[in-house]
């Protein structure tokens, strides 16, 4: 059984169609790429908070640099994960304008713009479950 999610190489996926992989959770940061879902294409690199909150189960939250709030709760033993995200209006609206690369400084800048253009409120809630698999 998988002891910690950090050091893990993962593929993680949600019944939404949502596929990433590979992901790998590193001690502060979690590196991804989402291979099917509404921005198939994009990679990222987010810095998380981390906490084990009970003997195999532990989660990660980020922010992402458009402004989405990322939650993750792991289920070890069971190799499932309950999703909450709250996402600004205007990535809701069109989520492949967030195919890209995070790491990319014309990635980001295109963001900030849209940012800038965009109303971030109503947020988009996800709340959904998925499994994962070490890979």
């Amino acid at each position: 059984m998988l002891t910690s999610i950090l050091g893990a190489q993962l593929s993680w996926h949600f019944a939404s169609g949502w596929v990433f992989e590979p992901a790998i959770v590193g001690p502060d940061s979690v590196e991804y790429s989402l291979k099917e879902g509404p921005h198939a294409g994009r990679h990222a690199v987010q810095r998380f908070y981390y906490q084990r909150v009970a003997p195999g189960v532990e989660t990660t939250a980020w922010y992402e640099e458009s402004g989405a709030v990322v939650h993750m709760t792991w289920y070890l033993q069971t190799q499932t994960v309950h999703r909450f995200a709250a996402l600004p209006a205007w990535l809701a609206q069109d989520m492949t304008v967030y195919r890209g690369d995070n790491q990319d400084p014309a990635f980001i800048e295109k963001i900030r713009k849209l940012i800038s253009r965009g109303s971030d409120w109503p947020r988009h809630i996800m709340d959904d479950d998925g499994y994962f698999k070490v890979i």
